[in-house]
């Protein structure tokens, strides 16, 4: 996309930086490095601190979770148990969804199932039996559903898309996954997970589960039920990575490198677009569920105005675009990029794997 001048010229102050840093010198002393004239005035970056007490947390959990509340659809695939009260011969275990979406069931033959909820497919079959019974009380359980998916990443055992079966929650999840990785370290088994950044994200957002409070502490009220299109990502502590997202050419996945400013790092993104607004550049730093944000001008930074921010493993360095100021709102952005990049990279791993077998 194309930059605006303003953009532009941060762009090549950045990179006239990048390439004189760059270029030999001759041997001797390194040169001493003069602090700008008037350092009395560079002002330091703006630290916000968003992190919430486990009490809070919860209450904005309940909060979150009601508000996404759906009632699942059925789809293609999914296997259904269907009584008739008080009529054993229409009692079957086992009715799976075809792949034209219908299923069949005595008397009445097919009845069309996918993309409706279990009431809807409970009502038409009611009111079809109503020619061949008299009131007919009829039951219809989801025994699993195949055509809904969760993903989990990260420091699992098995990483990848998982059918959501009925009532899994986030610890069954892990189970599924086969636990947590472990690793040897002076003759001891550890785990290589950070649960301290591990987070949960559904339809865009970022639910406020304490992953150290569930796991490590066993507090079961952060394990809430998954619902379709869950998204839990379980980073390692052993990772050194930073995610460079939002209004640049190029949102990825880099690896860390000791002293590594804001400044230098997003030139890894290859430039800015032309709405991101430079003034506010976000560093998140922590769980994006329970975070720090440091929120800096990049303008005022590379005129030596404002102190740079040394990143840390795990960062992200999100560019917003001109007008977006609710955190609420960025963080809407946020987690979509970040859940592709990664299950991205679990893809890319799985035909990796595939293709070496």
């Amino acid at each position: 996309m194309p930059i605006d001048s303003q953009h532009a010229l941060a762009f090549l102050c950045l990179s006239a930086v990048l390439l004189a840093s760059c270029a030999s010198t001759p041997p001797g002393p390194a040169p001493s490095q003069t602090p700008p004239a008037a350092s009395s005035t560079v002002e330091p970056a703006t630290e916000l601190d968003m992190r919430q007490t486990p009490e809070e947390q919860l209450a904005e959990l309940q909060r979150v979770v009601a508000q996404t509340a759906a009632e699942p659809r059925l789809g293609k695939g999914d296997v259904l148990s269907i009584s008739v009260y008080d009529e054993p011969d229409l009692t079957i275990s086992e009715v799976p969804i075809r792949p034209d979406g219908k299923i069949s069931f005595p008397l009445v033959g097919d009845i069309q199932a996918d993309g409706r909820t279990v009431d809807e497919v409970n009502a038409d079959l009611t009111n079809r039996l109503l020619e061949y019974l008299l009131a007919p009380k009829v039951s219809v359980i989801v025994t699993s559903f195949n055509s809904l998916n969760y993903v989990i990443s990260g420091e699992v055992v098995k990483p990848g898309i998982y059918p959501l079966v009925t009532d899994v929650t986030i610890t069954a999840a892990l189970a599924r996954a086969g636990g947590l990785n472990k690793g040897q370290f002076r003759s001891s088994s550890v785990e290589l997970a950070d649960l301290t950044n591990a987070f949960i994200a559904r339809q865009g957002q970022v639910l406020p589960v304490d992953f150290v409070r569930l796991i490590r502490q066993g507090d079961m009220r952060f394990d809430v039920p998954l619902q379709a299109g869950d998204y839990i990502s379980i980073p390692s502590g052993l990772s050194k990575e930073v995610y460079i997202i939002g209004e640049v050419n190029k949102p990825a996945l880099f690896a860390f490198r000791e002293d590594m400013p804001m400044s230098r790092t997003v030139a890894l993104a290859e430039g800015f677009t032309r709405d991101a607004d430079l003034s506010r550049i976000h560093v998140i730093r922590g769980s994006l569920s329970n975070p720090r944000l440091i929120v800096t001008d990049f303008n005022k930074v590379i005129s030596g105005r404002q102190q740079d921010v040394q990143l840390e493993p795990g960062d992200v360095v999100y560019v917003p675009p001109t007008g977006l100021s609710s955190w609420a709102r960025m963080l809407d952005k946020i987690v979509p990029t970040i859940t592709a990049i990664q299950t991205g990279i679990i893809l890319g791993n799985s035909v990796s794997g595939s293709n070496s077998r």
